[in-house]
């Protein structure tokens, strides 16, 4: 099944002690929701500071800034704990990991004026490390002259290995991946089969054409019969357009170049090469800013000779905030990709996109998504987590199908008594109360509806059937929620929409309240009091945070989580309580 159930963290930044059930299943994305100060920084920390080993917080990063207070990251997957401390590291033997998230910083600067100093604050990107260590500029040895030396007497029908396959990054790459280059040192499977050919292939006279020709009627079958040579010859006329024999020349020179001391060496700076152009293309593509943005090699320290690849961004002031975070997002989501190589990968993406434009947004869902799609193709398992204090059931901004879109709200407290209202919600679209139930109870209506009998067949409570009953009990509701008392987050969302509703068809007059209860949305209907010159206070609007939740029934969706997490923020309850106590 390879479902990652939970995720524990313990004394991170402001976590103390929680575990959050996820139940996420691999290769969908999922949005991680939770208000701003819940602690959403504080799992992308935790995995930021795995090491192979251990985990490793910078000193900012402990509970409470208290290093006496030792943290730990667990995860279960499919039921089976992997967990690490500041001793051990049990998830990095199953796991991949990586964190994306914004290079943003502040940097001061000070002046000395002479008797004072002055500083100036100015926001900068910090350098995004793509590559840790460059490997060594190592050179492959090998030349046509020596190639055709050591083939033999008919060296002279070896095509040169230069100018066809060691300067084509993307056949290194692929050969890197698919070939299993050690077989070529092998004595009874690869150089006892191959030796006799060549021999007999020395033994030949004629042109270089004449003898290729002989080597395609009699010695191709035996050529064949070798296999570490067939599969290199196969990925060779994948991207090479040789005729048959030419493929196997080519190949046997590389099988024989590859059991040279230098050559994995070699190989690994042809790779690097390649993922340099494959950065500066792609910030090529996609960058819009003013300025050039490139890769560059920069020491590890001023007494290393290492290097280290690095994108350096331009002063913050000198590009948007959507321009730099999609570059970052696409420059580390790639680096994420190179270092991604067991079967269960882990990738955190910290509130990167919270501010990003459409079509920026629509840029990162397409690279998330061609992540996921690699992944697939390689019977792998990914868990792409996006974090965010945006609600994708409520912010249109999201264009992942909904069907694979998994959205877990982090806020969700399990100890929370279940909203009883969510009954009405889940039955408003039988058909003995489909119309009554929207008109009386989920919107205002000033004669009285009664459904007492309909709801108490549907096991519906029977007091709730009175709509001017069902007023009372909802403003209960929300009386509690003013006073800190534990409430309905569904009553407390009926009641604000009902007395915003009445306080705008009370300043109507008869004909005008007739066409407003005909309208639907609350929305609408504040709109068309503003057409008909009526003032409605501006609360009124902002509240649609709350009244314009769309209550009707989906399976699996938590109505409460998010709309707790609303109205638990302090300005939302000062604004409900002055829309009820303003008469």
């Amino acid at each position: 099944m390879n479902k990652l159930q939970t995720i524990s963290i313990k004394y991170v930044k402001g976590i103390d002690n929680k575990t959050f059930i996820l139940d996420l299943f691999p290769n969908k994305p999922s949005i991680l929701v939770a208000p701003n100060g819940f602690g959403k920084s504080s799992i992308a920390c935790a995995f930021d500071a795995l090491k192979s080993t251990k985990l490793e917080l910078n000193e900012k990063d402990f509970h409470k800034q208290n290093t006496t207070l030792l943290p730990e990251l667990s995860v279960v997957l499919d039921g089976v704990l992997y967990s690490a401390s500041t001793t051990s590291n049990a998830i990095h033997g199953k796991f991949d990991y990586s964190v994306i998230n914004s290079p943003l910083y502040a940097k001061a600067i000070k002046r000395n004026m002479g008797r004072f100093t002055t500083a100036t604050a100015s926001l900068e990107a910090e350098d995004i490390e793509l590559i840790s260590t460059i490997p060594d500029n190592i050179a492959f040895e090998y030349s046509i002259s020596s190639a055709k030396s050591y083939f033999g007497a008919n060296g002279k029908i070896l095509i040169n290995l230069n100018s066809t396959l060691l300067d084509n990054l993307e056949f290194l790459y692929l050969f890197s991946k698919t070939i299993n280059y050690g077989e070529f040192t092998k004595v009874r499977t690869y150089k006892k089969l191959l030796q006799p050919i060549k021999d007999r292939i020395n033994n030949q006279g004629g042109t270089s054409s004449q003898i290729k020709k002989w080597i395609q009627r009699e010695e191709l079958t035996n050529l064949v019969n070798i296999e570490p040579l067939q599969q290199l010859v196969e990925l060779i006329t994948r991207v090479l357009t040789v005729d048959i024999v030419d493929s196997y020349l080519l190949a046997t020179q590389l099988g024989e170049l590859s059991t040279s001391q230098t050559f994995k060496k070699a190989l690994e700076y042809k790779l690097y090469l390649r993922e340099k152009q494959f950065f500066n293309d792609l910030l090529s593509s996609i960058n819009t800013t003013r300025h050039t943005i490139t890769v560059q090699e920069k020491r590890k320290s001023s007494n290393s000779p290492k290097k280290k690849l690095i994108i350096s961004f331009p002063g913050a002031h000198n590009m948007s905030n959507g321009q730099r975070d999609i570059l970052s997002f696409i420059a580390q989501i790639q680096k994420a990709r190179r270092e991604f190589r067991k079967s269960h990968c882990i990738l955190v993406i910290d509130e990167v996109f919270d501010y990003l434009d459409d079509a920026n947004l629509v840029a990162f869902q397409y690279y998330i998504t061609k992540l996921i799609e690699e992944f697939k193709e390689q019977d792998r398992f990914l868990y792409p987590m996006l974090l965010t204090h945006l609600d994708p059931a409520y912010f249109h901004h999201f264009s992942f199908n909904k069907h694979k879109l998994q959205i877990r709200y982090l806020a969700k407290d399990l100890t929370r008594t279940s909203s009883v209202f969510l009954k009405l919600v889940k039955h408003r679209e039988e058909i003995t109360i489909k119309d009554t139930i929207s008109k009386y109870h989920f919107h205002y209506y000033p004669e009285e509806g009664n459904i007492e009998s309909e709801l108490q067949s549907l096991g519906l409570r029977k007091a709730w059937g009175k709509s001017y009953r069902f007023y009372e009990i909802i403003n209960n509701e929300v009386v509690k929620y003013l006073a800190g008392e534990e409430y309905d987050p569904i009553a407390v969302l009926l009641a604000v929409r009902i007395h915003i509703e009445k306080c705008a068809y009370d300043q109507l007059n008869g004909t005008q309240q007739d066409h407003f209860l005909c309208i639907h949305k609350t929305k609408s209907k504040l709109e068309y009091c503003e057409e008909n010159g009526i003032s409605i206070p501006e609360t009124h609007y902002l509240l649609g945070l709350i009244y314009n939740d769309d209550l009707h029934w989906r399976q699996h969706r938590d109505y409460e989580t998010p709309l707790f997490s609303k109205l638990e923020n302090m300005t939302i309850k000062k604004m409900i309580n002055e829309i009820f106590n303003c008469e």
